[in-house]
């Protein structure tokens, strides 16, 4: 039997996806970097407008993160992330979409260089810092975070900081707000392990690389559900929830608000409550009105 610590007042929720979900911190990607590179962008990249989207359609950065984000087997992206990006650009007349699967730290340079037309509604957490290098949809969801380790630490890893304070390795995704998350709660740098996939991190747990696999709790218990060794446990951390939507290059304004207005109709419609209930995102969706992107953001 797997072993489960239920520490979240929060049922698990895809990240608000789910997924996706963020900013890499630490020295991997510098925000004076991105800055710059959003500085290029901006004055060399032409806007992407809706009229564009619906007669050449969108290409949406994803991480392969299932079920928030993946390749379906005929080479489209499939999730709960691009279906419903799938179904609110469809209500504006969006009808052709690709996908490129990259890490989330490579996801903001693919919307400054057009690489991407929008990140998934998964991918993405909206962040203050974030705010300053991309543009920012309405929340499409929200989510907690969760750990797995070896079932011997059962009972005695509940937090960022326990991690911290008793000197384990972690694994965080590339570009995450874990990664973040275990630096502000005082984990060495040299105990912060980054992996390409939840996958890859699974096995850097499996082969005693990393004491904690961190990722957002619909990612995680995902990957502990499949994993189902009686080895591992589960944690649901308590307290922490972060709310994801669609990302878009700061000069796409008009397709960013496009976006907004499909987001509105399939909630007026029943489509997006069709789809939390096929992902069972009923806690993710759970007051999503009542946050805006403006006050995440901030502002």
């Amino acid at each position: 039997m797997n072993h489960i610590d239920d520490e979240c007042e929060h049922p698990v929720a895809k990240n608000c996806l789910t997924g996706v979900r963020r900013l890499l911190a630490g020295a991997n990607f510098s925000i004076a970097a991105a800055a710059i590179t959003l500085v290029f962008s901006a004055a060399t990249a032409e806007a992407v407008t809706l009229e564009e989207a619906k007669a050449t359609g969108v290409t949406i950065a994803i991480a392969n993160e299932p079920p928030t984000m993946q390749m379906n087997p005929d080479g489209t992206p499939g999730g709960w992330g691009p279906d419903l990006d799938a179904a609110i650009l469809g209500e504006l007349g969006v009808t052709e979409f690709s996908g490129q699967v990259m890490e989330y730290g490579a996801m903001i340079p693919a919307l400054q260089s057009k690489r991407a037309t929008l990140t998934s509604s998964g991918a993405l957490f909206i962040r203050p810092e974030r705010c300053e290098a991309i543009l920012f949809s309405e929340p499409t969801s929200c989510n907690g975070e969760a750990f797995i380790m070896s079932a011997t630490l059962a009972g005695k890893i509940k937090t960022f900081k326990d991690v911290a304070d008793q000197g384990l390795k972690i694994g965080v995704c590339g570009g995450c707000s874990e990664q973040k998350m275990a630096i502000e709660a005082g984990v060495k740098e040299e105990n912060i392990v980054v992996y390409p996939d939840g996958t890859s991190g699974l096995k850097l747990l499996k082969d005693n690389r990393i004491a904690v696999f961190a990722n957002d709790a619909t990612s995680t218990v995902a990957l502990f559900t499949r994993a189902n060794s009686p080895e591992l446990h589960l944690v649901r951390i308590e307290n922490i929830r972060s709310c994801a939507a669609a990302g878009f290059s700061k000069n796409d304004a008009e397709l960013r608000d496009a976006y907004n207005e499909g987001l509105r109709r399939i909630r007026a419609n029943g489509k997006y409550a069709e789809l939390v209930k096929k992902y069972g995102l009923e806690e993710g969706a759970r007051d999503i009105e009542k946050v805006s992107t403006a006050q995440l953001c901030g502002k």
